[in-house]
């Protein structure tokens, strides 16, 4: 009998465990959110340039395949357009784009992977990719136009870019965007940027021959926002999610509403020079891979904001919209209860201490916030904790017991004999020998819901700490030592620092663990040892392997998960430590009484 409800009490904690597992790790990344975090990494092929630098690529002759430059805006003169491209083998055009901002996700990863199906290779032309980059800008050029009241007056209405009302031809983008507002639109060039101009490149250094040497410098990245000082900001780095976003038949945001439609479009025109559909499945399945690998999207704070590291060189951030409380509830139970409420509390400490979200505030926010969590936990859990304790000082009288039932292990009375003498010990010492699996249940939603907030925390996604990104796993900045020409021993993306915290993280689990296990040890350490029990020897085993198999699963996890679970599970293994210091203490307190 009571086995089987140690067995029904194990598939529950199982079943149990699988439902959190599934439930409180939802994203809470919105439509928008997803096209923000793509768009930095697919951002087309087109290159912008100014007048005098189509001049230099024609004077200096193009590659083959490549078009001459020619103007990007309608009624504007002085921002050009230009397809790095040359035919590789005359057959294929899957690694022909030369622009730089093409080679790491679109080349070499869509376009490669395209290729490599059995679907018979019909990659988009350098048309097609020229005409969605075309609308991509078009778009941008009216999210912003609406966002600075610089729309038309015939089209004042309008609160968001619709393809559908220009796609027949009848209104041109000179109809719905003010004159001066197309004329107004810089390159991104240095000095682009003052006197609150709007410029297309999301950097000021231009890029048609695909040089990556070094990282884009001089960024407008964090200019971005700043409309209340009247400073200009990149249009496709404000606005280039809308080549992945736009709005559904109901209003509301959706992912790939604006691909679609213009697809659908362009096939209209041309369906030989536009993409299959099994190539558009590779391609939104590789967008969406590269995009669900990222879920900081817990964006607490009442003020927009952007964060983030994305894009090929790391160094992109995103709008991220603001999610309420209402929102998470939507989610999931859980996801409401506990997990926004967390990252909440994270992201108030964090923006509290450090508002500009450099690392520090990030780091000290999580401490402060695991020893909320911990110490909420303790309070709750402190008498099971200590039950355990109390049943670790018991190990020489269950031992003696065990010895006065030496074949418990195959006799059945002696085994049910043993067991009754056992509660019963128990039961004098006030001990509830299910007390660890309970403690189990009760910490394994927190464990999850801690994870998904502080993987979900958006503050934590910007910023690093000694050159560490809170957002990034150990796994991979330990795999990643080398950076912008720099030695393997430089800490230029801080895998030193992903180190030191693997190893102490690793470390404080590992005495978190074993400690009151080995205090017991030396506590026992003088009195005589019994003659062997097979039964006994038989539990010491399971509990033994049970110990460090969760150790190692913490470790592991640790591994994997961001660097910011790596600080929690420090602090936490460190407040593990404190709490078997005080349970001893009350142990050995009441003895003397």
């Amino acid at each position: 009998m009571k086995h089987t409800k140690k067995t029904i009490l194990g598939i529950a904690a199982l079943g149990l465990g699988a439902v959190l597992l599934s439930s409180c790790t939802q994203s809470f990344c919105s439509a928008t959110d997803q096209a923000n975090m793509a768009y930095p990494y697919e951002q087309g092929v087109t290159v912008y340039l100014t007048q005098e630098q189509a001049n230099e690529l024609v004077t200096a002759g193009l590659p083959d395949g490549a078009s001459a430059p020619e103007l990007a805006i309608p009624g504007n003169t002085t921002v050009y357009k230009y397809i790095p491209f040359e035919y590789v083998d005359g057959k294929t055009e899957a690694k022909s784009y030369k622009a730089a901002k093409a080679q790491d996700f679109l080349v070499n990863t869509i376009l490669t992977n395209a290729a490599s199906t059995n679907y018979g290779f019909r990659a988009p032309s350098k048309w097609y990719f020229e005409q969605i980059d075309q609308f991509a800008l078009e778009a941008s050029i009216i999210e912003a136009a609406i966002d600075r009241g610089q729309i038309a007056d015939d089209f004042a209405s309008y609160t968001h870019y619709d393809f559908k009302m220009y796609e027949d031809g009848t209104k041109a983008l000179t109809d719905i965007v003010k004159p001066d507002f197309l004329n107004s639109i810089k390159v991104g060039n240095t000095g682009d940027n003052a006197n609150g101009a709007l410029v297309v490149n999301p950097y000021t250094e231009y890029d048609y021959n695909g040089d990556k040497n070094g990282t884009p410098s001089d960024k407008i990245n964090s200019l971005i926002f700043d409309k209340e000082n009247n400073v200009g900001y990149s249009i496709l780095r404000r606005f280039g999610e809308v080549k992945f976003s736009g709005y559904g038949d109901d209003g509301k945001t959706a992912i790939w509403a604006n691909m679609s439609t213009w697809n659908e479009y362009l096939r209209s025109i041309d369906m030989d020079a536009c993409p299959t559909d099994d190539f558009m499945a590779v391609y939104q399945s590789q967008v969406v891979a590269k995009v669900n690998a990222n879920r900081s999207c817990i964006a607490t704070s009442t003020k927009e904001g952007v964060f983030g590291h994305y894009g090929s060189n790391a160094d992109w951030e995103v709008r991220v919209e603001t999610k309420d409380w209402g929102y998470a509830w939507s989610k999931g139970f859980l996801e409401g209860l506990l997990v926004y409420p967390i990252s909440w509390l994270t992201d108030t400490i964090a923006y509290g201490i450090d508002p500009a979200l450099t690392g520090v505030g990030q780091i000290i926010s999580i401490v402060l916030v695991t020893l909320i969590v911990r110490l909420i936990m303790m309070a709750a859990t402190f008498k099971t904790t200590l039950s355990q304790q109390k049943m670790q000082a018991l190990q020489p009288q269950l031992a003696k017991l065990q010895q006065k039932y030496p074949n418990s292990n195959t006799n059945q009375a002696e085994k049910q004999r043993l067991a009754q003498e056992q509660m019963a010990l128990y039961k004098r010492n006030k001990i509830n020998p299910m007390g660890q699996l309970i403690v189990l249940i009760f910490q394994f939603p927190i464990f999850i819901c801690v994870w998904s907030a502080l993987q979900g925390s958006a503050a934590l996604s910007s910023g690093q700490f000694l050159n560490l990104r809170l957002s990034d796993t150990i796994q991979s900045v330990l795999f990643n030592t080398i950076g912008n020409g720099q030695a393997w021993y430089a800490n230029i993306n801080g895998w030193w620092t992903a180190l030191v915290l693997f190893i102490l993280m690793a470390a404080t689990q590992f005495f978190a663990m074993l400690l009151p296990q080995l205090i017991n040890k030396a506590k026992n350490k003088k009195i005589t040892k019994l003659s062997k029990n097979p039964a006994q020897d038989k539990n010491n085993k399971q509990m033994k392997w049970i110990t460090y198999g969760m150790l190692i699963f913490t470790i592991i996890m640790g591994f994997f998960l961001p660097s910011a679970m790596g600080v929690y599970w420090l602090i936490g293994g460190l407040i593990s430590m404190m709490q078997t210091g005080i349970t001893q203490l009350v142990l050995a307190k009441g003895k003397k009484h």
